[in-house]
């Protein structure tokens, strides 16, 4: 071996960077023994017949702390090693729907939030108001199912007992600072059937209103609501005919409007002219908010994105279906409990902040302007040297 060839094996040794070691591969189903298979499928069994619901973060803390799983072992191993042992997360099927807005939806979206804005600025409290209802056999759309079992086996998953069970409507109130005190009412439901808001009615929303709301609320606010017909009652005054109304008593109320008839006018014709002269709508509602002292914003039909207390609705829900495992009233009701106290102050900061997101979107994609004092500049000039130009100069 020759001098040169020495010294270039001495200085390749001694100047070369240490080899980076390289990471082993990920583990998989055959790095594990059937024993630890098997306590991995046993352990999953066992949360499904308690009625526990889990994810992924949650089952890998679980399997470190009975020492089935080593405590370096990361999520993404777990989930790689479920799913080669046939456990899937699935979802369920959902209808999916592209809501068309309509011009009047859009003008009342932009009232609304040029409303919202015009509060905030005067230094009101916006109150959200809304009602929800939990059944004791609320599960989650999404769960672990192991598909090596047969569906109808007690091991497949969770098991949760058939239909809705029994029914509870919460209605309440809250601003980012939680829930307003005094507005939480929560009462079981007469029927376990078709949509909760049948069981709430204008006598009782009005009841609770002035009862427990508006006396809890110290400074003027501002009150968010929807359009669900138990708050959106109509005055009398303010009360058009419709189809259903009888010619006599439309020729009556287009005579109290002082709305000449036209002669031998038909029952069709009777009825289109009510509706050209439709008043603006006035509610029960809103009438009794401002008579304590505040107002009201009523939010345009399908955007509970723009109510906080919906996100707020979403946490509680989430936290009774993962805690609730006897499926009793009485179950639910302590689950319910602990939910509320759950959805502190922090919570609704959250959820009015996610709102207010909602609402600089739309601001955006609406292309609503702040309103601009008018400008108005003098053409009239003693001076013949300046040149004014008008657009109509240029056409």
């Amino acid at each position: 071996m020759s001098v040169s060839r020495v010294r270039d094996i001495v200085n390749t040794t001694t100047t070369s960077s240490p080899s980076t070691p390289v990471p082993p591969p990920p583990p998989t189903l055959a790095a594990f023994d059937n024993f630890t298979v098997g306590a991995i499928r046993r352990h999953i069994h066992i949360k499904f017949f308690e009625k526990q619901h889990f994810t992924l973060r949650v089952i890998a803390a679980d399997l470190k702390t009975a020492g089935i799983i080593l405590e370096d072992t990361s999520d993404t191993t777990v989930w790689r090693i479920m799913h080669t042992m046939g456990f899937q997360y699935r979802l369920s099927q959902r209808k999916m729907y592209v809501r068309r807005e309509s011009m009047d939806v859009v003008c009342r979206r932009i009232g609304a939030l040029r409303a919202l804005q015009r509060h905030r600025e005067e230094g009101r409290k916006v109150v959200y108001v809304d009602e929800t209802w939990f059944t004791t056999r609320m599960g989650h759309s999404r769960e672990w199912v192991d598909t090596t079992q047969a569906p109808f086996n007690t091991t497949y998953s969770r098991q949760l007992p058939p239909g809705e069970g029994e029914r509870f409507v919460v209605v309440a109130a809250g601003t980012d600072e939680g829930f307003v005190d005094g507005s939480y009412l929560c009462y079981p439901a007469k029927t376990n059937q078709g949509d909760y808001h049948g069981e709430m009615n204008g006598e009782l929303f009005m009841r609770w209103l002035t009862t427990q709301l508006l006396p809890s609320l110290p400074e003027p606010s501002v009150l968010v609501l929807d359009n669900a017909p138990y708050n959106s009652q109509l005055t009398e005054e303010s009360r058009c005919p419709t189809t259903a109304t009888r010619k006599a008593d439309l020729i009556r109320w287009l005579e109290q409007h002082n709305i000449s008839i036209p002669p031998a006018a038909t029952r069709p014709e009777l009825l289109f002219l009510c509706q050209q002269n439709r008043p603006q709508p006035q509610y029960k509602i809103d009438n009794t908010i401002r008579m304590w002292g505040h107002d009201v914003i009523r939010l345009p039909p399908g955007h509970p994105e723009l109510n906080a207390i919906e996100q707020v609705w979403g946490f509680m829900k989430r936290y009774v279906r993962s805690t609730l495992q006897r499926f009793t009233r009485t179950e639910l009701r302590a689950t319910l409990d602990g939910a509320r106290q759950l959805a502190h102050k922090d919570v609704w900061a959250g959820a009015v902040q996610h709102s207010r997101k909602y609402e600089e979107e739309y601001w955006k994609t609406d292309n609503i302007h702040e309103s601009v004092e008018p400008i108005i500049i003098n053409i009239a000039s003693d001076d013949e040297d300046d040149d004014i130009f008008l657009d109509s100069d240029c056409e």
